[in-house]
């Protein structure tokens, strides 16, 4: 689960410059059922809210997507208007340097090769109304937080999170795991394109009834493409696969993933993604611009194939130049 959670802040970050963006909330292995839907959504709304009311008097902070700034890419000689590459960097850097902040994109409910950029950090949260794919269950929530290092675009960077996988006050912290990649920034296709390969382990360590899923050692390569709409405009397209020793069977056995996302505006994306043995969809929604933080809504198993059809509803912050 918290691997999907980092997935989904590191994918938007790829993006935006920060790491997929925090992905989904993803099987987990089995513990007491949680109670109290409205304090679960309770938990989410106030990790999304307060942030940005704290960030009043704040300078603007760059897009939640901690991988964008990975970019380094220059304007052409000799055109007024910046490139989409420059943009996409400027929105990476610091949305808060553009009136409208260029597209966003990520990808659902898997790993990405992007990762989250030096000094960043991110916080999340998601809840989903079956828990374990398993028809009938209780709501269910998970959260994470996440440290990058380094500077993938001029060595390899790093990251490390810590996924807590109960959120209820009745066992929260109860069961956890800590998970750890390394990536590299590679060209793209295109003058404004941009790629990454990353290494890592999900559940590298773990606590509490985590501790009954084997560690999910994977490989994954995601690259971002712009697709030109007119001389002003165009859509980022983002494509993502990998393998991992755990993926499929709620993270137990080795499979391969891919997916695909694309941006439509500032504040809406959207993405497919095949994680193993399910099918899984996304919405991304930014509320608030100015800031670093996205909602996403998705849906799991969406053909039912394994009978665990589910909401998911994910949310991630994200801060940027702490250290």
């Amino acid at each position: 689960m918290h691997q999907a959670l980092r997935n989904a802040a590191e994918t938007s970050v790829a993006q935006t410059g920060s790491a997929e963006g925090i992905a989904v909330l993803l099987e987990r292995p089995p513990r007491r059922a949680t109670s109290g839907k409205r304090r679960l959504l309770q938990i989410l709304v106030a990790a999304l809210v307060l942030p940005a009311s704290l960030a009043q008097g704040q300078n603007a902070l760059s897009e939640q997507e901690f991988l964008d700034y990975l970019r380094s890419l220059s304007q052409p000689a000799g055109n007024s208007e910046p490139s989409a590459a420059l943009q996409r960097r400027m929105s990476t850097l610091g949305l808060g340097m553009m009136a409208v902040p260029p597209p966003n994109v990520s990808t659902f409910g898997i790993n990405s090769g992007f990762g989250l950029p030096g000094g960043s950090m991110f916080a999340a949260g998601a809840i989903t109304d079956v828990r374990d794919r398993v028809q009938g269950s209780s709501m269910d929530g998970s959260g994470a937080v996440g440290l990058g290092f380094g500077d993938a675009s001029q060595s390899i960077g790093a990251d490390l999170s810590v996924g807590i996988l109960s959120v209820d006050p009745n066992d929260f912290g109860e069961d956890g795991n800590v998970s750890a990649r390394v990536f590299r920034q590679l060209p793209g296709f295109g003058s404004s394109g941009i790629s990454s390969v990353a290494l890592g382990v999900a559940n590298a360590a773990s606590w509490g009834s985590a501790k009954n899923i084997d560690s999910n050692y994977f490989i994954a390569g995601s690259t971002i493409i712009d697709i030109s709409l007119s001389a002003s405009g165009y859509l980022p397209l983002m494509l993502s696969a990998g393998y991992g020793t755990g993926v499929k069977n709620l993270e137990r056995d080795p499979a391969g993933f891919f997916g695909a996302g694309i941006g439509f505006t500032s504040r809406f994306s959207a993405s497919t993604s095949w994680s193993g043995d399910e099918v899984m969809v996304g919405l991304g929604i930014r509320p608030f611009l100015r800031y670093n933080s996205q909602i996403t809504l998705g849906m799991g198993d969406v053909t039912n194939r394994l009978d665990g059809r589910r909401w998911i509803i994910t949310g991630y912050w994200f801060w940027e130049d702490l250290f």
